[in-house]
């Protein structure tokens, strides 16, 4: 018998924000009846979260730093959740190119974007329930090689597409038995999509959540937008 709701659970990683996708992903299930943990970097959490507080649980989580994650993954150590969405990330030294940009901008952009996210994603596996469960990666059509070419924020667009190969190696190597989802939440009004963006946060969130319930089962590794539609990679 399929789990009702109010049975299934979600972990968001990344809700620190006060406008940010995070937090609408947190809002949208908790809305739905799903039970919810979020993550954010340190207290205080946002304003919006907290007022989430009976809905949602709340933990603290650097993605970049080991024993963050050692003591976050040791609380959690016992939770199976129905979907695992790592949405951390950072939009990278604005205006600097692979020429101008410091080894330790650089660092940081591939830590956060790419590399912690899947060391995580690893972690995190064995909380992910089998079959119907979903591991889902924040990432974005700037990240696709084939769309590709134009000159807009080439590091952050190189990040990306760093974090969907590794992505996928990672998921040509795994046993277990779920659904991989690597999202593009369309170009949002956040911090970082700026107010010139193309549709709000309750349309992006609203439709990654509509996607991720479709998609439990599938037991697939695609590349898709928040309407669902398939991105070349």
């Amino acid at each position: 018998m399929p789990a009702s709701q109010s049975d299934r659970s979600a972990l968001v990683i990344g809700a620190s924000r006060g406008l940010g996708l995070g937090l609408g992903l947190a809002e949208t299930f908790a809305a739905r009846g799903w039970r919810v943990t979020a993550t954010i970097r340190h207290e205080p959490a946002p304003a919006a979260l907290q007022r989430l507080a009976a809905r949602v649980a709340v933990e603290i989580l650097d993605i970049n730093d080991l024993a963050s994650v050692a003591a976050f993954l040791h609380h959690i150590a016992d939770q199976m959740f129905d979907v695992v969405f790592i949405n951390a990330g950072v939009g990278g030294p604005e205006g600097k190119t692979a020429e101008t940009v410091t080894p330790e901008e650089m660092t940081h952009l591939f830590m956060t974007n790419a590399i912690s996210p899947v060391r995580l994603g690893e972690k995190l596996l064995r909380n992910v329930k089998p079959g119907s469960g979903i591991l889902a990666f924040m990432t974005s059509i700037l990240g696709s090689v084939t769309l590709s070419g134009g000159s807009y924020a080439p590091l952050y667009c190189a990040s990306k597409a760093a974090l969907n190969q590794l992505t996928r190696s990672f998921v040509a190597g795994m046993t277990q038995d779920i659904t991989v989802l690597s999202m593009h939440p369309g170009w949002v009004k956040t911090d970082m999509g700026g107010a010139g963006a193309d549709i709000d946060i309750a349309t992006s969130v609203k439709g990654m959540v509509d996607v991720l319930e479709a998609k439990a089962g599938s037991r697939k590794h695609e590349y898709l937008d928040y309407r669902g539609k398939t991105i070349p990679w």
